[in-house]
């Protein structure tokens, strides 16, 4: 949602977490270059340093650069290609290219990409993040299956952030645009409120400047202060946000279990999974028992 009154900030739903973001333009670039290669590979202080030497010196070296600049003028490498002394200017020509291409793929091709190999965390975790969705309430894919996921997902969040959920859920409700604002209002204060714990003395002093928020929410701020840091519960975590991503709604309630175990690394009885899962408003697509014998 974003949240007029506060410039360049935006809340955003992510898959596995609610996150209060800078909302600013941000343009890629990919470049192609010939440099010294001590003066643009890894430094001495860096890991990787010894290797490259070894292999690079100080020869001249092709390389190829993708990186990001942001609305604020910070730039980020994306991903660097160092070809070694011999390679021709075809050959760096052809790496250029395919970093070009590699950047214009959207979320769908980089998803069927992940499909022709066993994409790790990491793999999935660069498409989520490199095509965040700025979610606006229950998706509107028509899926029953995506909108329970989504339901579950904010019940769990809700051990960490129960007054920021609850006003993310009563402005889906609203069907008044200006009432439906004042509330997204409101659950920005409590997000503010909500996440002190984790905050830096530095960083809370900031957002108070340039985000003045009422004295309901101070206080608020203070009493979340006194109290324990919260902790998500990692078994309802899990069912939540990999229930399809891992296809738990496709195992039976023993493979359920040994999953959750590999997974968090937490033994769950079959019984006591299904209550949770029920708690959540997962539907499971098993029948009870163990799997058939043609599937096995």
């Amino acid at each position: 949602m974003i949240i007029p009154p506060f410039a360049g900030v935006t809340l955003i739903e992510y898959r596995d977490h609610l996150e209060l973001t800078p909302y600013q333009w941000i343009r890629e670039f990919i470049g192609l270059g010939r440099f010294k290669a001590d003066e643009v590979g890894p430094q001495p202080a860096e890991q990787s340093y010894p290797l490259f030497n070894a292999v690079m010196g100080t020869e001249e070296i092709w390389v190829v650069v993708h990186w990001q600049r942001s609305e604020d003028g910070t730039e980020e490498v994306l991903n660097a290609i160092y070809l070694d002394p011999e390679a021709t200017e075809a050959a760096a020509r052809k790496e250029y290219d395919g970093m070009v291409e590699f950047a214009n793929l959207n979320k769908g091709e980089l998803e069927a990409l992940s499909n022709f190999f066993e994409a790790s965390e990491e793999d999935l975790a660069y498409v989520e993040g490199r095509f965040p969705g700025v979610s606006r309430g229950p998706p509107d894919s028509g899926s029953i299956d995506d909108r329970d996921v989504y339901q579950a997902r904010l019940k769990v969040l809700a051990g960490l952030q129960p007054k920021t959920v609850a006003l993310i859920q009563k402005a889906e409700l609203s069907e008044d645009p200006q009432e439906r604002e004042r509330i997204e209002r409101e659950a920005v204060h409590a997000y503010f409120a909500e996440m002190a714990p984790l905050w830096t003395e530095d960083l809370v002093l900031e957002w108070q400047r340039k985000n003045p928020v009422g004295t309901e929410w101070l206080c608020e701020f203070g009493r979340v202060l006194q109290e324990p840091e919260r902790r998500l519960d990692p078994i309802n975590e899990e069912l939540a946000l990999n229930w399809l991503r891992r296809k738990y709604n496709l195992l039976t309630a023993e493979e359920l279990s040994d999953a959750i175990l590999i997974a968090t690394g937490q033994r769950v009885m079959p019984g006591t999974l299904k209550k949770r899962r029920e708690r959540l408003g997962l539907t499971t697509k098993r029948l009870p028992g163990p799997r058939p014998r043609s599937e096995q």
